[in-house]
C-alpha cells in the first residue's frame, strides 16, 4: 500500500507541475466558445445559448463530478500500470519516465513524438467512436449523444466507460510505443479547445478545410439522428479519417438541427446515465430485445 501511495504521489506532483499553468486556460477557452455562440450571424441554431440550455445542469454535474479532472486522472492511471510494467518504482525513475518515456519512440525527435500522438491518438478513437456506435456499446455512448441543445459544455457528458475503453486504452498505447507521458499532459489544453471547438454552436465549415478538420458542423451533424449524419463523422480532431473510409457527411447548403438520442425513456440526469447504460448493456444481449436508444431521427423530434 505504500508503495503504490509514495508512487501515485510521485506522479501526481510531476502531473500537478502542467495542471496549475493550464487551468487558467481551460477556464479562457471556455469563455471564448461560449461568447463566439452568442451571436447569432456565427451560431449554427441561432437562438439556442448554453446558459439557457435545458441539458446544462446535467453538463456542469459532469464537469465537476469527472471531467476537469479526468484526463490527468486517466493519465495517472495509465502512468501507473506502465511503471508496474517497466519496474520503475523510484521517485527519480518516475521523474525520468514521465519526460523520457521509455519505449520505439522515446528517442525520436519532439516534432515526430507530438505527431505521432495527436494523429495516432485521433485514428485510434475514430475506430473506438466507431465501436461505441455499435448494438453493444451504444447504451455507454449514448450518454453523450443525449443533449437535445447542444454546445460546447456537452463536451463533458461522457460516461466512464466510454472514457476507459476510449481515451485511456489509446493512452495506453501511446505511453507503450515510448511516447513521453509529459506531452499527452501539456497536450490536455489542446484536447480540451477541440471538444469545446467541435461542439460549439457555430456555423463555421472553413471551407475546403473541412475536408481535414473536424469543424463545430462536421461534428453537430454527428450528433443529429441515423437518418441525417448520426453515424457518420466519427473523427475527433481530424476529418481525414471520415474521408478515408466512407463515413464523412457534410451536405452543402444545410445545418444540422435536431439532437438527441430516439428513445423517450433515456435518462437525462446524472445519475440515470451513470448506471442506466449497464442495464441496456445487459439487455442488448437478448435476442428480442432493442439496443438502446440510438442518435434522434430528425422526424422523432420535429
Amino acid at each position: 500500500m505504500r508503495f503504490a501511495m509514495d508512487m501515485s504521489l510521485s506522479i501526481a506532483e510531476n502531473v500537478w507541475s502542467i495542471i496549475k499553468t493550464e487551468i487558467p486556460w481551460m477556464i479562457g477557452l471556455g469563455i471564448v466558445f461560449a461568447g463566439l455562440s452568442y451571436f447569432s450571424s456565427q451560431a449554427c441554431n441561432p437562438g439556442k445559448v448554453w446558459w439557457k440550455s435545458k441539458d446544462m445542469l446535467t453538463d456542469v454535474v459532469y464537469c465537476f463530478a469527472i471531467d476537469v479532472m479526468a484526463p490527468y486522472i486517466r493519465f495517472i492511471a495509465v502512468m501507473l500500470v506502465m511503471l508496474v510494467m517497466h519496474g520503475k518504482v523510484r521517485p527519480d525513475d518516475i521523474t525520468a519516465f514521465f519526460k523520457e518515456g521509455e519505449g520505439l519512440l522515446s528517442t525520436a525527435p519532439l516534432g515526430v513524438q507530438i505527431a505521432v500522438y495527436v494523429l495516432g491518438t485521433d485514428f485510434l478513437l475514430y475506430w473506438s467512436h466507431r465501436i461505441f456506435h455499435g448494438r453493444r456499446m451504444w447504451p455507454f455512448h449514448a450518454v453523450h449523444h443525449s443533449p437535445v441543445d447542444l454546445d460546447w459544455t456537452a463536451m463533458y457528458r461522457i460516461h466512464p466507460v466510454n472514457r476507459l475503453f476510449g481515451a485511456a486504452m489509446v493512452n495506453l498505447l501511446m505511453i507503450g510505443i515510448g511516447i513521453p507521458p509529459w506531452i499527452m499532459v501539456a497536450l490536455v489544453p489542446f484536447d480540451i479547445a477541440t471538444a469545446a471547438w467541435v461542439h460549439s454552436n457555430l456555423n463555421w465549415t472553413l471551407g475546403p478545410l473541412k475536408y481535414v478538420f473536424a469543424t463545430p458542423v462536421f461534428h453537430r451533424w454527428h450528433h443529429t439522428g441515423v437518418d441525417e449524419g448520426g453515424d457518420m463523422n466519427f473523427g475527433s480532431t481530424f476529418a481525414i479519417w471520415d474521408l478515408m473510409f466512407g463515413t464523412f457527411y457534410m451536405p452543402e447548403g444545410k445545418l444540422p438541427s435536431n439532437y438527441g438520442v430516439d428513445d423517450p425513456n433515456f435518462p437525462k440526469g446524472f445519475i440515470g446515465q451513470m448506471f442506466v447504460p449497464f442495464k441496456m448493456f445487459y439487455e442488448s444481449f437478448r435476442p428480442a430485445t432493442k439496443p438502446a436508444g440510438e442518435p434522434a431521427s430528425s422526424a422523432a423530434e420535429k
